[in-house]
C-alpha cells in the first residue's frame, strides 16, 4: 500500500471514528432529556401552556357578642383591561378616563404597572358602580379589550367612626408581599391593613381558588384546561366579637356634639371590650372601592387626625383619675389610712415660694381621704404625694402596669408613661430638687401620660378584685366547617393593693358619685349604683380634656367605662354624662341623652 493510500485511510478511519463519537453524544444527550430529565421538561412545557388564574375567596364575616352582622360582603364589579385586543391604547384612556373620573396620566401610570404581557388582565378600577358597568357595555364596540368581573368587597356597617375598630382592606404591595412569604399572597390579593381586618387577616382572608387555563405559545388564552378541574377556594373564617353594636352606636351619639373624644367600655371581670370609638374617625368603606390621592392626603393632613385612634393611641395627662394610683400607694405604704386628715384645703398649697391651686376656688376645708376622693381635692392629694415621695410613687405605677401596652388585639396601640427619677435625673440632672415634682404626679399632672384604654383597664381591676385582665376584641372564632373555638381570658398581672386598700378606694368611688359633694354626680342612675372619678387634665393647646372612669353594679361591676373628650373642660360637666348613658343602656336597655349643663348643682372637677 503506497504512502497516499495510508494517509487516506487514516483520514477515513478518523472520520468514522469522529461521526460515531458525535452520534454516540447526540444519542446520550437524547437519552437524557427524555428518559432522565422527562419529568422536568414535561412540567416546563406544563407551565408553558398552563395559566394559573385565582380565584379570590369570600372574606369571613365579623358578628357582635349578640349575634347581630357587623361587617359583611357584598358584590360589586372590576374593570378590566385585555391589553392584546387594544388597537388604540391612547383612544381608549381619553374614552373611559372621564366614565370613571380618573386622570388620564394616572390611568396610563395604572396600565403600566399592571403589564405583564398583552395577554394578562390589568385591574383598571375596583368597586366600579353599576350605572358605570351599564354604559362600558354599551359602549363595548367603542372599548375594545375593555371588561369587568364581579368580585366580593367590604361592606362595613353606617357607624360614623367604625375604621378605628375595623380597620379595612386593601391590595397587598410587594413590600407585604416579601414580609408575609408564608402567607402566599401575589399581586391582586387583599389583605386587612388596620384595624380588626389586620390583626386577625390570617383567619379572615381565607384560601383562594384556582383556575387552570390553556396559553398558546405567545401567551394568548385558548379556553379552560380540559384535564385540569378547577379548584374551588375556601371562605376565611366568621369572628364574634365582644363588642356590643347597640353600645357602639350609643357611644358615638354620646360624642357626636364634641369635636374629638373617646369611649372604651370593658367587663371588668374577663377584659372584654364592649364598646370602643375615636372621634373623629374615617368610614372604612371609601377604602372598598377607589381612593383617590386627593381623599388619601385630606386624610392624613387633617388636623383633627382622623385616623388617629385615640382610644390605643391618644396620650393624655390622667389628672384626678390618677389620684386612685396615689390613694392606693399610700394606703399600702402605711402612710395613711381612710381616716387620715391634712391642713385645711383654702383653695392652695403654700410650697416652697409657689402655690399650688386646688380646682375649687373655695377650698374643701379638712377632709379624710374618703372625702377627699370624693371631692377630689388637690391640696390633699398635694400633701399626701409629699409624704409618698417620687421613688415609691413611680414604683407603685409601674407596678399596676401603667407604663405598659395591654397587648389588646388591635394594631399599634401605644403605652402609658410612668416617670420616674431616673427619667428627671436624665432630663434635668441630677438634684434635690427631683423630689417635688411628685407633688403634680400625684393629682395625674406634669409628665404622667395614659391612654383611654389604659386607664379603663386600670379601674376594671381595680373594682374587679385586683386582677388585669388582657383587654380584648375577639370572643370567638367560627371555622367555615362549623368548628367554634373559644377566646380565653387571660390574666395579665394582679394590682399590688390589698384587698382593704381596694375596698377603700372602692367606697371613695362610690362617695364620688353619689356623695351630695362628689364630682361625679351627673353619672347617677335610678336604680343602679354608679361608682367613678371624674378627672380634668391641663391643656396647653386649649381648654382642658374632660375625664370620667365609671362602674356599675357597685357591689358586683359589670362594665367599666373610661370617657375623654378633648378640649371640653371639667370631666364632672362633660364626661360623666356620657358615661352614664352607656352605663345605662348596657344595663337597663335604654338610651337617655343627658346635658351636664342643665344640672349644674353638682361640683365639677
Amino acid at each position: 500500500m503506497t504512502k497516499t493510500k495510508m494517509v487516506d485511510y487514516s483520514r477515513d478511519k478518523l472520520a468514522f471514528y469522529l461521526v460515531g463519537l458525535i452520534a454516540l453524544i447526540l444519542t446520550l444527550r437524547l437519552f437524557y432529556l427524555q428518559v432522565i430529565s422527562f419529568s422536568y421538561y414535561r412540567q416546563v412545557s406544563e407551565e408553558n401552556r398552563v395559566r394559573l388564574v385565582s380565584i379570590p375567596a369570600p372574606r369571613g364575616l365579623i358578628w357582635d357578642r349578640n349575634g347581630k352582622r357587623m361587617v359583611t360582603n357584598r358584590t360589586s364589579y372590576s374593570l378590566l383591561l385585555l391589553p392584546y385586543k387594544t388597537q388604540d391604547m391612547n383612544f381608549l384612556v381619553k374614552k373611559i378616563s372621564p366614565l370613571l373620573n380618573l386622570d388620564e396620566n394616572f390611568l396610563k401610570e395604572k396600565i403600566k404597572a399592571g403589564w405583564v404581557n398583552r395577554y394578562t388582565p390589568i385591574k383598571l378600577m375596583k368597586d366600579v358602580d353599576f350605572k358605570t358597568i351599564c354604559i362600558l357595555e354599551e359602549q363595548n364596540e367603542e372599548l375594545p379589550g375593555v371588561s369587568y368581573q364581579p368580585e366580593k368587597v367590604r361592606s362595613y356597617p353606617s357607624l360614623y367612626w367604625a375604621g378605628h375598630l375595623f380597620g379595612y382592606v386593601g391590595e397587598v404591595s410587594q413590600k407585604e408581599m416579601e414580609d408575609s412569604k408564608e402567607k402566599g399572597l401575589k399581586l391582586g390579593s387583599n389583605i386587612g391593613k388596620e384595624g380588626l381586618e389586620k390583626e386577625y387577616d390570617d383567619l379572615l382572608r381565607g384560601e383562594d381558588g384556582m383556575n387552570y387555563l390553556e396559553v398558546s405559545a405567545s401567551g394568548k388564552i385558548l379556553g379552560p384546561l380540559k384535564d385540569k378541574r378547577p379548584l374551588p377556594y375556601t371562605v376565611g373564617s366568621d369572628l364574634v366579637l365582644t363588642i356590643d353594636s347597640d353600645l357602639q352606636v350609643e357611644a358615638e351619639s354620646a360624642l357626636s356634639k364634641f369635636n374629638a373624644g373617646t369611649v372604651v367600655a370593658l367587663d371588668p371581670q374577663n377584659g372584654e371590650v364592649l364598646t370602643l370609638v375615636s372621634k373623629p374617625g374615617f368610614d372604612p368603606n371609601q377604602f372598598c372601592s377607589f381612593l383617590d390621592e386627593k381623599t388619601w392626603k385630606n386624610l392624613i393632613n387633617d388636623p383633627s387626625h382622623p385616623l388617629l385612634n385615640r382610644a390605643i393611641q391618644g396620650s393624655y395627662p390622667p389628672a384626678s383619675t390618677y389620684k386612685l394610683l396615689t390613694a392606693g400607694a399610700a394606703l399600702e405604704s402605711k402612710i395613711v389610712d381612710r381616716n387620715t386628715t391634712f391642713s385645711y384645703c383654702k383653695s392652695g398649697f403654700l410650697f416652697g415660694n409657689r402655690v399650688f391651686k386646688c380646682w375649687q376656688p373655695k377650698g374643701h376645708g379638712r377632709l379624710d381621704l374618703i372625702q377627699a376622693i370624693a371631692q377630689s381635692c388637690d391640696v390633699y392629694f398635694y400633701q399626701l404625694s409629699l409624704k409618698l415621695g417620687l421613688d415609691r410613687w413611680s414604683d407603685y405605677a409601674i407596678q399596676c402596669g401603667l407604663n405598659k401596652k395591654y397587648k389588646i388585639d388591635l394594631p399599634d396601640e401605644i403605652s402609658g408613661m410612668i416617670p420616674s427619677r431616673s427619667y428627671y435625673e436624665k432630663r434635668f440632672g441630677r438634684g434635690e430638687w427631683i423630689k417635688n415634682l411628685v407633688i403634680n404626679l400625684g393629682i395625674g399632672q406634669g409628665e404622667v401620660l395614659t391612654t383611654p384604654l389604659g386607664l379603663a383597664v386600670f379601674y376594671a381591676a381595680l373594682v374587679n378584685g385586683g386582677t388585669v385582665y388582657q383587654p380584648h376584641l375577639l370572643k370567638e372564632i367560627r371555622s367555615p366547617e362549623g368548628r367554634s373555638t373559644q377566646n380565653a381570658k387571660t390574666v395579665l398581672s394582679h394590682l399590688p393593693f390589698s384587698n382593704s386598700t381596694l375596698e377603700i378606694l372602692k367606697q371613695g368611688l362610690f362617695e364620688a358619685v353619689n356623695s351630695p359633694y362628689g364630682t361625679g354626680g351627673l353619672a347617677r342612675i335610678p336604680d343602679i349604683v354608679v361608682g367613678g372619678k371624674t378627672g380634668t387634665a391641663q391643656n396647653p393647646h386649649g381648654r382642658e380634656h374632660a375625664w370620667f372612669v365609671g362602674f356599675a353594679p357597685a357591689d358586683h361591676p359589670r362594665i367599666v367605662v373610661a370617657v375623654l373628650v378633648e378640649q371640653a373642660g371639667h370631666g364632672g360637666t362633660y364626661a360623666a354624662p356620657i358615661a352614664r348613658r352607656i352605663i345605662e343602656r348596657y344595663l337597663k336597655g335604654i338610651s337617655t341623652e343627658s346635658s351636664g349643663e342643665k344640672e349644674s348643682n353638682f361640683q365639677t372637677d
